[in-house]
């Protein structure tokens, strides 16, 4: 994994624009360092705002800081790019079911369940 983090910090040095941001900033995320993954994430969303990835990416690295209403928000403005961003309504989904919002969780996991190849998780989540 450090290769990986040292190949794509090198590559987003040549070129800022690069989206190497994205598998850069998951990777810092499971590695635990939401500092500067939330970084990574916020300067790729300063030059790509409109990518719905790079939205998803901020609202998981909100979900592990435990900044749940910010993670949602995220992931909202991720729905607003790509309606139909499984991860997206699976994250929302995941909080509304948190918050014991249980409707609401429901419909957004039937909606990921919709657009995505047969998922253990959901398919728990809504039995």
């Amino acid at each position: 994994m450090a290769d990986d983090v040292r190949r794509w910090s090198d590559e987003m040095a040549r070129d800022p624009s690069s989206l190497a941001f994205l598998p850069l900033g998951e990777t810092l995320r499971r590695q635990g360092e939401l500092d500067l993954a939330q970084r990574v994430a916020l300067r790729g969303l300063e030059r790509h705002p409109h990518h719905a990835d790079a939205h998803d990416l901020l609202a998981r690295i909100y979900v592990d800081r435990g900044d749940l209403d910010r993670a949602y928000d995220e992931w909202d403005m991720t729905l607003r790019i790509a309606p139909d961003h499984v991860g997206s309504l699976k994250g929302m989904g995941f909080i509304r079911f948190q918050q014991g919002r249980f409707e609401e969780a429901e419909e957004l996991l039937r909606r990921a369940a919709v657009g995505e190849t047969p998922d253990a998780g959901i398919s728990a989540a809504l039995d």
